[in-house]
């Protein structure tokens, strides 16, 4: 998994790309340490250049939704295609996740 900060749909946002796997927690972890959720609450993340997710990827999504949560925001998603739209709807990911 790589990850930018990058603009998406026009807002500070994150964009995802390649195979998102267990091997990419400490990318995430560092992802999630980078991101400033009391200024952006709401995390724009653009998902059209992921080609696999695998169940610990779908977990970290997980976490990320929570921390936005806490923040009184939440996630959402654009771009992604429609296997990963619903592998992340099969996890139950709907209520954390717009997907646009």
């Amino acid at each position: 998994m790589e990850y930018a900060f990058t603009a998406v749909n026009g807002q500070d946002g994150i964009l995802l790309s390649g195979r998102c796997t267990y091997e990419d927690a400490a990318r995430f972890n560092a992802l999630l340490t980078e991101w400033d959720f009391t200024a952006t609450p709401t995390v724009p993340l653009d998902l059209r250049f992921v080609t696999f997710i695998d169940s610990a990827a779908i977990g970290m999504l997980f976490i990320l939704a929570n921390r936005c949560r806490e923040a009184n925001g939440h996630i959402i998603a654009s771009g992604a295609p429609p296997h990963i739209v619903k592998a992340l709807r099969r996890a139950a990911l709907d209520p954390y996740i717009e997907f646009r």
